[in-house]
């Protein structure tokens, strides 16, 4: 059963017809800068508001992330306290990577989700790229099943992406498994630089959603609606 939650940002509910509709499987996807981990931020931040537990699959180590996300008023803190947010960070200092071991990363990271779904209702990667980037083909749509099995399950799955780090054939089974698929950009209107945000698809939203908006990052707001008159200023 699907049921909306809100993001905590009445601006961004909006454009999304009225909130994140879940469980879902959401693709956020964007060149590096675009906004999607702010994007992501915000989403797992909605979803610790509504009372859901979090597992958090990061690039940066677990301090890194919560100060930088703190820097745009996603304070994770207390929910990382509270154990309803855990972090898994993906860099483990000291650690060396080479090509064969980051091969394994996609695999052992699924069979992890797998095993211990009960003690989470969403899962965040940010970002999927690092796991795909040297991953077998076969690996990545096992990872695409179980990613569709867990959101029939009840879990809701959040990845991005960056669109270069999966072969088009890939990339075009994710999106169209996705039950949710945003696609950022950097644009620079009138010399001021904003994200781009295309809401691709959204299944089960319960309102008229806003399929293209543009947004910029604020340390007060988060992630902050500009009108269009507004970057065209």
């Amino acid at each position: 059963m699907v049921r909306i939650i809100s993001t905590t940002n009445e601006e961004i509910d909006r454009q999304l017809g009225g909130g994140l509709p879940l469980p879902s499987l959401i693709l956020i996807e964007g060149e590096h800068g675009s906004g999607k981990s702010v994007i992501a931020a915000l989403f797992t931040y909605g979803m610790l508001s509504a009372g859901m537990r979090v597992l958090m699959i990061s690039e940066s180590n677990i301090r890194e992330y919560i100060d930088k996300m703190k820097a745009i008023t996603y304070n994770f803190s207390i929910h990382f306290l509270k154990k309803r947010l855990i972090m898994l960070p993906l860099h483990v200092y000291g650690a060396k990577w080479s090509k064969e071991h980051a091969k394994y990363l996609l695999p052992i990271i699924s069979r992890y989700i797998n095993a211990n779904a009960d003690k989470f209702d969403a899962v965040v990667i940010d970002s999927i790229s690092l796991l795909t980037m040297y991953a077998e083909e076969e690996a990545i749509l096992d990872f695409i099943t179980r990613c569709k099995n867990l959101v029939t399950n009840g879990i809701s799955i959040v990845l991005t992406a960056h669109p270069s780090s999966i072969n088009e054939n890939i990339g075009s089974k994710l999106r169209s498994a996705s039950d949710c698929y945003i696609r950022l950009k950097s644009v620079n209107v009138a010399g001021r630089d904003v994200k781009s945000v295309e809401i691709v698809k959204i299944l089960g939203s319960m309102g008229q959603v806003n399929s293209q908006f543009s947004a910029e990052v604020s340390s007060i707001f988060g992630l902050k609606i500009v009108p269009i008159a507004m970057a065209n200023a």
